[in-house]
């Protein structure tokens, strides 16, 4: 998000997002797979406790990563114009 406030003031909110999006997604996806990836380790451990709580937490972050950071949280700014920054003002 604070990206796409740097560009939505020279751009606007709604290219603003486009451009955060556009320059910014690859590397939350990247991030997020490497964070997932490590949590998934943990399934391969002989205790079960860990590695349902690995397995756990890697779907966790993939649903962020590719739901929330990914589609959910641009498309709310998108919509919501201007009035995505009610909170700062």
């Amino acid at each position: 998000m604070t990206r796409v406030r740097e560009e939505a003031r020279s751009l606007g909110t709604r290219e603003g997002t486009l451009a955060a999006l556009v320059g910014t997604g690859g590397v939350v996806t990247g991030a997020g797979l490497i964070r997932a990836g490590t949590f998934a380790t943990l399934t391969l451990l002989p205790l079960e406790e860990l590695a349902q709580i690995g397995a756990t937490v890697a779907v966790g972050v993939l649903l962020d990563t590719f739901v929330v950071r990914a589609l959910l949280v641009p498309s709310l700014t998108f919509l919501l114009g201007d009035r995505a920054w009610w909170l700062w003002r």
